[in-house]
């Protein structure tokens, strides 16, 4: 792994231009009341409650299954409670695409949902601020049709629970295009695309945290929650 200088774009100039199967991440409004309550595992269900109905009348999905251990909650703090993780250091995409029925159907398996033929599956992560702006380490993401498919790199991956799956990781390219949203509010989440079946609009989008203290020095630290979601379409 190797470290580079890059250029992070505010994307709130852009905002009604995003889309998920082009740039592979959007901006939208959503509050939860979990915000105040950064307990990596009492608030977990409840957030996944909220965020759930939420996810399928935003795709006017068939159902949606969340990844129950995929509320990940954050701080950038030194001193986070415990089960809380801290910022996230390297460009990434979560889960390959090769991975992602699979892990689906695992974790339908898990939950005990009867298997379900469908025509179109997406995984569908969201990312969400609950400190106060401006914030100290952010959420960045790659507009997915900056980066060739030469850029991404499959690689094995074992989590810390004993799962494993194909997981990615990028070459750097000077033309890929890195965006931010700056002074983010709790009720603002960014969805972005982890994985498509529908293969013209997988715009699976490498993500990853960055100090945004050069460009504003009294930021404080970031708290988040993450979360992630199963998409499916009858």
């Amino acid at each position: 792994m190797l470290n580079y200088d890059v250029t992070i774009r505010d994307a709130r100039p852009i905002v009604n231009e995003l889309s998920l199967d082009k740039e592979g991440f959007v901006l939208v409004k959503h509050k939860t009341s979990c915000a105040n309550e950064l307990n990596a595992e009492g608030m977990g269900a409840r957030y996944l409650d909220e965020m759930v109905p939420f996810i399928k009348n935003y795709f006017n999905a068939s159902w949606v299954v969340p990844k129950r251990d995929g509320v990940i909650v954050r701080s950038a703090a030194q001193s986070a409670a415990p089960g809380v993780r801290g910022a996230a250091g390297m460009a990434h995409i979560d889960y390959a695409s090769i991975s992602v029925p699979m892990v689906a159907a695992r974790e339908n398996q898990t939950l005990g949902i009867p298997i379900r033929s469908y025509s179109r599956l997406m995984l569908i992560q969201a990312w969400r601020a609950v400190s106060p702006p401006p914030q100290d380490n952010l959420l960045t993401v790659c507009d997915h049709s900056t980066v060739p498919d030469a850029d991404i790199v499959v690689h094995d991956y074992t989590s810390d629970t004993g799962s494993e799956w194909k997981s990615a990781v990028l070459h750097h390219n000077p033309l890929h295009r890195w965006y931010y949203f700056p002074e983010m509010a709790p009720d603002e989440v960014i969805l972005f695309k982890g994985y498509d079946s529908e293969i013209s609009c997988n715009a699976q989008a490498p993500h990853t945290g960055f100090d945004n203290r050069r460009a504003v020095p009294n930021a404080k630290p970031r708290e988040s929650i993450e979360a992630r979601f199963f998409v499916y379409f009858a």
